[in-house]
């Protein structure tokens, strides 16, 4: 399960690579394809817990928390080129940011779980940090605020 979360974050990655790095461009369509789904998946989760904080639906928070962290699409769709490729292309940071992001919904699961209000919040800070940091150093290109 670790590598595959790993191979996810990777993925993730590629998918917000600049130009100047090998990065998405280097990607087979398919493994784009794939790693934009698993983005927008992410960003929906996000939301989603968003909208649970306000309402706490721990429930639903803690649910979501685990897609995410199992990495909802990529861990059941990355075949071993495609991991391979992803390991090849992706650059160190940007994997070590995905592996903490992840981790970290997998400590909002469980806050979740006991209906631990800051500690919900926390992890849900945390994560949304995780995102920008990744953004703000790979995806300045997709994201051009970030590079002002």
């Amino acid at each position: 399960m670790k590598k595959s979360v790993g191979t996810i974050i990777a993925l993730t990655a590629m998918l917000l690579a600049t130009d100047s790095q090998k990065g998405i461009e280097s990607l087979s369509k398919g493994t784009r394809t794939l790693l934009a789904d698993e983005m927008r998946h992410i960003e929906k989760g996000m939301h989603s817990i968003f909208s649970n904080i306000v309402k706490g639906e721990y429930d639903q928070i803690a649910k979501t928390a685990t897609d995410i962290q199992d990495s909802f699409i990529f861990a059941k769709s990355l075949t071993d080129a495609q991991r391979s490729e992803l390991k090849a292309n992706l650059p160190q940071g940007f994997i070590e940011l995905d592996r903490s992001f992840h981790m970290t919904a997998g400590k909002l699961s469980e806050a979740a779980e006991f209906e631990d209000k800051k500690e919900v919040e926390r992890n849900f800070a945390q994560m949304m940090g995780l995102c920008v940091q990744c953004h703000s150093t790979y995806a300045t290109q997709r994201f051009n605020t970030f590079s002002e």
